[in-house]
């Protein structure tokens, strides 16, 4: 019984979503909103500069991790994104803009729910981004 109102006490002032797997569960739970959310925002910031988002491809690879400063988790999830130019923009005559890129988007658990800003890292994997990011985030 005491170990219950331990386990009780325990949730309420220690989020149990901290734990990896449990942070992944809560995400796969709302993956397909997550994912309609962050397209969206994403879409709309107007990066990159003259290109329209067309199609954003979920790659099964994802990587946990914790932000130095604030402690806050962040899901970098791979990403395959394809663009048109929009008409009368720099981009227009470029070839590039046609070939897909890598990229991650960026999740960041807040008040015990995974939400997005729509940050994008651009031409990197989340194993490539852990390394750049190192110097500010940690694996969890």
């Amino acid at each position: 019984m005491v170990f219950k109102w331990f386990q009780l006490l325990g949730r309420l002032f220690f989020p149990t979503a901290a734990r990896p797997d449990k942070l992944l569960l809560a995400f796969s739970q709302n993956r397909e909103s997550l994912q309609c959310q962050y397209f969206e925002l994403a879409a709309s910031t107007g990066l990159p500069r003259g290109l329209r988002w067309l199609n954003c491809e979920w790659q099964p690879t994802h990587i946990l991790l914790r932000d130095r400063t604030t402690t806050q988790p962040n899901l970098l999830v791979s990403i395959n994104l394809r663009f048109e130019a929009i008409a009368g923009s720099d981009m227009e005559n470029v070839a590039a803009v046609a070939n897909i890129r890598d990229a991650c988007a960026v999740f960041q658990w807040q008040k015990n729910a995974w939400t997005t800003s729509g940050r994008t890292l651009f031409n990197m994997n989340p194993e490539e981004a852990k390394l750049r990011l190192a110097a500010s985030y940690e694996p969890i």
